[in-house]
């Protein structure tokens, strides 16, 4: 959740774009919603290591855009912290799919 509003307070001071955010808040909504079914099932939906990898690239890519890419900009002169947003999008999105592929299996053989 934490995430979520430092993500939509970034769009509002238009560091990041807005479709991102977007990705970012969809695939934790719908992963929240897939845990919500399971656990009215009685099934415990464990986070797999690639979404624990994308909240630290998340986090990352963050704090990056919060101190305006210091202190790569010290040594390279590209936007380190919007490749690092774009990594955790895509991470974001692959993850989704992971945890939606794995679990919707699970759902289904015991539903």
């Amino acid at each position: 959740m934490l995430i979520s509003v430092v993500l939509i307070m970034l769009v509002l001071l238009h560091r990041v774009s807005g479709w991102a955010v977007i990705v970012i808040i969809g695939r934790e909504i719908l992963v929240t919603a897939i845990r919500s079914v399971a656990s009215s099932q009685g099934i415990a939906l464990a986070a797999d290591k690639l979404g624990k990898l994308k909240m630290v690239l998340q986090v990352v890519a963050i704090t990056a855009i919060l101190l305006r890419n210091y202190p790569f900009t010290l040594l390279l002169d590209f936007p380190v912290d919007q490749i690092l947003m774009w990594m955790a999008v895509f991470l974001t999105l692959y993850s989704g799919y992971r945890y939606i592929k794995t679990n919707y299996r699970t759902l289904q053989l015991n539903s």
